[in-house]
């Protein structure tokens, strides 16, 4: 039995399975810190000099810095991650030979899929 606030819960007792562990990576910790900085850096670096005559205003210079933040954190996601680059499940594809002369041929002559 499981009891919360005095409350047991009967459904909560068949549940055995463990909980699953939070870790704590530290190059996550690492890209996360640098993506604030740079994003504080930004939001400091775009500030309106005075007497300019174009100056960006706070929205603005929030977007940057929020755009600068989760750049950080997309090209650290992939340095962490590793990249995998682009494939198709090998259960669904079918070997495809290079050679023209391989394909099946329909009723006129000309290999099977290649149009008119």
């Amino acid at each position: 039995m499981f009891g919360i606030d005095g409350v047991t819960s009967a459904a909560a007792s068949q549940d055995t399975a463990p909980m699953p562990a939070v870790t704590f990576d530290l190059f996550t910790a690492f890209v996360v810190a640098v993506a604030l900085v740079l994003a504080w850096l930004v939001y400091r670096w775009t500030a309106p000099a005075p007497g300019s005559p174009v100056q960006a205003s706070k929205g603005e210079r929030l977007a940057y810095a929020i755009g600068a933040a989760a750049s950080v954190i997309v090209i650290g996601g992939y340095l962490g991650g590793g990249f995998r680059g682009f494939g198709y499940p090998e259960t669904d594809a079918r070997p495809v030979s290079r050679d023209s002369r391989s394909a099946a041929l329909v009723a006129d002559g000309s290999p099977a899929g290649h149009g008119p």
